[in-house]
């Protein structure tokens, strides 16, 4: 006890020596030209050694700073400003002391002589909390370079071929565009249209719910997220873009856009028809000619705001068409924005018509491994789909007042899906010997309409962390469709034919979404650090599904005697309230960290409405929740977050009917399924430096769910015929992780990288009675390298190596393993005579394996050449060649349990086009590429 005590006394004794040690800078920030003292200007102190950040400021309204608490030693000074060129300084701190600085004078960046370049890249990076910031203009690149160019010299950030972006190792689900709302749902619609010049800072965050960013409890929805930020000079007069290509034979590519702006206001207006896989705006078109209503406004954690729009995954969702067959795709849009009084009113109108035609054909090649025998499935087929839309939105919002704020959207749309296939399909067992061929054909014509719309009310007082919100929401979505399914089904037994089987029906179906919902949310400040929230939420989904078949009557040959068996009227509501408390607490700079509970009654009213009959049953819910944000210095930010959730069974996986329209592969509906509970935990570290511009990136992600959904197969030995029934299954669980270190090699004038992944799958099924345990991994990694010299050329290079590995418990001795690699160069050369040479090439290599033996390796090569054309390089004319080796392969391999599957299927390949392209604009800069 002694020894104890003693010990605390020295510890106790250290801990006062040390604090006793800390010093202080201070000084005043002034203007070189107009001595005035500069507002809000920051200070940053910097360990010499190693870059890390020991302490910054900034400077208040009299342009003064006192930075207090800082450790004794040699440190280099930085104050920035914008507008301003940065200012460094060597200081030297000793114990106990402060440090007057003085007058630190800044000199704005026009003042500087012309002869004279000042560069520095410690202003390139900056981390604010969780937000990486980067400054657009500290990144070199050549005239006509888009912002998809810029992101990919952005250390953390990777662009893949199709323009699909990932930040820190996940997929970017918003796009922010200073203020301003577009066209489309894609995520990735303003890379390739914005030019990279037009942008100030890119910023990359975890995006809060609008909730969480207005009361200030995390509650653990998170969106990766990019915001650009563009330049004061690109926000007037107007801009437009025409674009005529044609290879005078098969292809086109055809699209004129404007947009004019003055102020707050915004009308613009586009026209797309291709066919070479553009099926709607793009990332830059999108963010200068488009509109989208899903927005949420909010802040980051280092207290930024932003107003975003939301990605969704509908089939119109994106600039490009990444699925099978060849698209033809036509595209139009309109759209008007305002704002009045000091941004306090805000209007967001938008029209948008989309449709695509798509031909396909495809192979897919399928093992079924059973504990005692093998099944393969062989499908050829062909299909046609068109589909098209209307969809009008609308967005409302006003500022009461400094403390309130109401904010409106709704979305309406009609639109039509038909679609005609054939398929020709085969079973064999493991002998080879033909269980089964069967021909069918399927033809559909569905109309659908949905309008969904929102409501928030949020309200402050005056005591600084009292706040009341509302929130609602409604959503209603109706597909009616009407088709013929006609089958020939062939049996075999000893590789003789043994039965024929017609099947000719006529299928009518009615699906119904209803889904009303609202939150309140309370919040009251315990003290200057945390408050607790108090929330109450009560949810109703309601499902109904009506489902007609017919088959032929022998007098009038005409769709009359329903089949009762695969006939059915259902419905499933499910009627949610919640209520729960959560505490918050935070140290600016420093660390926050909430958690709490939530309690909810989830009452289930199952009805079948053929039979009359009605279930009801109801479940009581705990969702858990806590969230840690540490900011460590200049050392890295840590996260942790973890959140429950359930999941209702769809009203498809709950009717009690059969789906026999693939013969090999029946569904039926499970009524008995109770809902799935995820436990969810995410993990993150980040880490900049800014003197060696080194960044380090590492998370971790777990989800592991009691009832989960799974399947219950039955299989038919004699014909290869596959039975699946959703069923409840605990213990399975899935882990991924991903690191990510990039740094630039000075002395060689290049940036290099590594990251490396991986992912742990774990689930439970049954067949023909059996569990099954299933494990699945894939581990992967890959260098990337850029070297630019300006207007001269440019390379980037990145490269993927993937493992991966499936086993099943009912056939351990059956393995599958195999290698995939993906790996893209990318090249740029300015040549004389304004033209400019590029080219890009992607290498596919999927190793064979003891199933898929067939070589489904691929290089894809593009290439086209440019001559800049009028005054200030204003329109280019464009020859370029895609897929020169005619190597395109559409391509995908899936393994699932003891399911494996190879499909491949028609894609967009060799052709040759002749374009020409003008960017116009009047904005006081020509529009870039």
């Amino acid at each position: 006890m002694k020894k104890t005590t003693a010990l605390l006394v020295v510890l106790f004794a250290i801990s006062l020596t040390v604090f006793s040690q800390d010093a202080a800078i201070k000084g005043t920030v002034i203007d070189t030209s107009e001595k005035r003292n500069l507002s809000n200007a920051v200070i940053a102190v910097l360990r010499p050694a190693d870059s890390v950040l020991a302490g910054f400021t900034r400077t208040d309204k009299a342009g003064q700073f006192n930075l207090q608490k800082l450790l004794p030693g040699k440190f280099i000074l930085m104050v920035t400003r914008p507008a301003y060129a940065d200012y460094f300084d060597r200081i030297e701190i000793t114990k106990s002391s402060t440090v007057d600085l003085g007058a630190i004078s800044l000199t704005l960046k026009s003042q500087l002589l012309q002869e004279v370049v000042v560069q520095h890249k410690l202003g390139a990076i900056r981390i604010k909390g969780d937000t990486t910031e980067y400054i657009a203009d500290s990144f070199k690149l050549g005239a006509g370079a888009t912002v998809e160019d810029l992101l990919k010299k952005l250390p953390g950030i990777q662009v893949d071929k199709d323009g699909k972006i990932s930040a820190q190792g996940e997929t970017v689900q918003k796009v922010l565009v200073d203020g301003e709302e577009f066209f489309s749902d894609d995520p990735t619609i303003a890379t390739r249209g914005l030019t990279a010049d037009a942008v100030d800072k890119v910023q990359a965050f975890d995006k809060k719910s609008d909730q969480a960013a207005f009361t200030g409890i995390d509650d653990g929805e998170k969106t990766k997220t990019i915001n650009l930020q563009l330049k004061e000079d690109r926000k007037k007069g107007y801009f437009g873009k025409v674009e005529l290509g044609s290879d005078a034979n098969r292809y086109w590519n055809n699209n004129v856009m404007v947009n004019a702006f003055k102020g707050k206001r915004k009308f613009a207006a586009f026209s797309i028809m291709s066919n070479t896989g553009k099926t709607g705006l793009d990332w830059k078109e999108g963010m200068n000619y488009g509109a989208n209503n899903n927005v949420e406004m909010g802040s980051d954690d280092a207290g930024g705001m932003y107003i975003s729009f939301n990605g969704n995954d509908d089939e119109f969702g994106y600039g490009n068409y990444w699925g099978e067959g060849l698209p033809k795709g036509w595209n139009g849009g309109l759209h008007y924005s305002n704002k009045w009084k000091g941004d306090k009113i805000h209007l967001n109108s938008t029209y948008q018509y989309n449709k695509i035609n798509t031909e396909a054909q495809g192979n897919t090649f399928s093992q079924y491994r059973l504990p005692d025998t093998i099944l393969y499935v062989n499908d050829y087929g062909n299909s046609f789909r068109s589909r098209d839309r209307n969809r009008i939105e609308g967005l409302y919002e006003i500022q009461i007042d400094s403390f309130s704020s109401v904010k409106i959207t709704a979305q309406a749309s009609t639109g039509n899906n038909y679609g005609h296939s054939k398929f020709h399909q085969e079973s064999l067992n493991s002998y080879g010997d033909t269980l089964s061929i069967i021909d069918r054909e399927t033809t559909t014509d569905a109309n659908n309409k949905n309008f969904n719309s929102t409501l928030l009310w949020k309200q402050k007082f005056k005591k600084q962390g009292r706040t009341i919100s509302l929130a609602a929401r409604q959503n209603y979505t109706e597909v009616a469709s009407k088709g013929i399914f006609f089958s020939d089904n062939n049996y075999f037994r000893n590789n003789v034919l043994d039965s024929t089987k017609i099947l000719d029906q006529q299928k009518g179906t009615d699906n119904i979404t209803s889904v009303i919902n609202s939150r309140i949310t309370y919040t009251e400040p315990l003290t200057k650090r945390s408050l607790l929230e108090f929330n109450y939420s009560i949810d109703n989904n309601h499902r109904q599904s009506r489902i007609a078949t017919f088959e032929k009557t022998a007098p009038t040959g005409k769709y009359e005697e329903r089949i009762d068996s695969l006939s059915n009227e259902y419905s499933f509501n499910v009627l949610t309230q919640s209520g729960g408390i959560n505490y918050r607490y935070a140290k600016p700079k420093r660390v926050n960290f909430s958690f709490g509970m939530n309690v909810s009654n989830a009452a289930f009213s199952r009805k079948d409405l053929k039979g009359d009959s009605t279930i009801n049953y109801s479940f009581t819910n705990f969702y858990p929740q806590a969230n840690l944000n540490w900011t460590m210095g200049g050392k890295g930010n840590l996260r942790f977050n973890y959140n429950g959730s359930t999941q209702a069974p769809s009203i498809d996986q709950i009717q009690p009917i059969q789906d026999i329209t693939d013969q090999l592969n029946i569904r039926v509906g499970n009524p008995d399924l109770k809902q799935a509970f995820r436990h969810n935990f995410y993990l993150t570290f980040n880490s900049y430096k800014f003197l060696s511009e080194r960044n380090i990136y590492v998370s971790l992600n777990m989800t592991a769910t009691q009832h989960d959904f799974s399947t219950l197969n039955t299989l038919d030995l004699s014909t290869g015929r596959k039975t699946s029934k959703p069923v409840n299954v605990d213990g399975n669980y899935r882990i991924n992780g991903y690191f990510y270190y990039g740094k630039k090699i000075k002395k060689l004038g290049f940036r290099a990288g590594v990251n490396g992944r991986f992912n742990v799958n774990h689930n439970t099924n049954f067949i023909d009675g059996l569990q099954n345990e299933n494990d699945s991994y894939t581990f992967g990694a890959g260098p990337e390298f850029s070297y630019e010299k300006e207007k001269k050329f440019s390379i980037w290079l990145t490269t993927n190596f993937n493992h991966n590995v499936s086993k099943t418990s009912l056939r351990s001795d059956l393995v599958t393993r195999y290698w995939t690699q993906d790996h893209y160069v990318d090249a740029n050369v300015h040549l004389p005579w304004k033209l400019e040479i590029g080219s890009s090439c992607n290498f596919n290599i999927r190793q064979k394996t003891s199933v898929f033996d067939k070589n489904n390796n691929s290089i894809r090569l593009n290439a086209r050449l440019d001559r800049k054309l009028f005054k200030n390089d204003a329109a280019r004319l464009r020859f370029s060649a895609n897929d020169i080796l005619d190597q395109n392969i559409g391509f995908n391999r899936n393994i699932n349990s003891n399911f494996l599957s190879e499909r491949t299927y028609d894609t967009i390949r060799r052709y040759f086009m002749l374009s020409f392209i003008w960017n116009f604009n009047k904005n006081g800069k020509p529009m870039d590429w």
